[in-house]
């Protein structure tokens, strides 16, 4: 099953908004301890409760400096009624006010077609897009403007929470985070938290659980089906551990209600180092402050 060109994008561009809520990394501010934090986590997608694709996030960071490595892939039937695999990174440092600097690069493929991404980050503004092949021109397609790419972040950075030393706390979930992906602009808002104490699985222990919203700003139709899909969908659900160190929050499970039924991201192994060998570490290169 092939999307029709006028929605290819639209769902592309989704795709890269959901991919990246597996990539809640957050980096520390920038006072923290420049202790160098090294692991990878593996996710297990899910719909229907059956397995349908992997997904690794690899994070590597000391102090301000950060680095994201993503790759995920759909399998079994899935995989055969849609193909779609991909991988994401993202690299910068944190200045003293927050602001991000740094890159941020993805390829994908949507029935069987790829589709890659370029944009560099300064201060938090967007700029040097690069878009192959560029969205479908359309006349109803809301057209991104200049200020809708700055004070933004890119999909693998979205959800900077920083925990350092303070605990858990339910006003972490009450954020609205400007997310651009070099194609669309959306705000991601966290709300109605709520503290868990998680019993089963790779981790063990306290967690936030946080409803989540999607809202398109700019580069999509407003009445594609998909669009208006995500914008509506009032059931999506994350939940955040603390990973070793206690540093920064990723996902644990995420759930997400769709027209077909419920899909699912699990963390099935959460916290394992990176291999000194290299494999499994991030493949960027961590760029100087600019």
């Amino acid at each position: 099953m092939v999307a029709s060109s006028n929605d290819a994008w639209e769902t592309r561009s989704i795709a890269v908004i959901g991919a990246a809520l597996l990539a809640l990394a957050v980096p520390p501010p920038a006072s923290a301890a420049p202790e160098p934090q090294r692991f990878s986590i593996t996710y297990r997608l899910s719909f229907l409760d059956l397995p349908v694709g992997e997904a690794t996030l690899a994070v590597d960071q000391a102090g301000g400096r950060y680095a994201y490595d993503l790759k995920a892939g759909l399998r079994g039937l899935v995989g055969v009624f849609f193909e779609g695999s991909g991988t994401a990174s993202a690299s910068g440092e944190r200045s003293r006010s927050g602001a991000l600097t740094g890159t941020f690069r993805s390829e994908s493929l949507y029935g069987r077609k790829p589709v890659r991404v370029s944009m560099v980050l300064s201060g938090g503004r967007a700029h040097d897009e690069s878009v192959e092949p560029p969205p479908t021109p359309t006349p109803d397609r809301i057209p991104v403007a200049p200020q809708d790419k700055v004070g933004v972040v890119d999909p693998l950075t979205m959800l900077a929470i920083p925990l350092g030393a303070a605990p858990l706390d339910v006003a972490l979930c009450e954020r609205r985070i400007p997310v651009f992906n070099g194609v669309a602009r959306a705000d991601i808002v966290l709300s109605r938290g709520g503290l868990v104490t998680v019993q089963e699985g790779p981790y063990r222990g306290p967690a936030l659980d946080c409803r989540a919203r999607w809202v398109p700003i700019s580069g999509h139709r407003p009445n594609g089906s998909s669009v208006r899909r995500m914008a509506e969908n009032d059931d999506i659900r994350v939940r955040l551990a603390p990973v070793p160190g206690g540093a920064m929050l990723l996902p644990l499970t995420i759930s997400l209600a769709t027209g077909w039924g419920q899909a699912g991201i699990e963390a099935t192994q959460w916290g394992a180092p990176l291999k000194a060998d290299g494999r499994g570490a991030v493949k960027v290169h961590l760029p100087n402050a600019r």
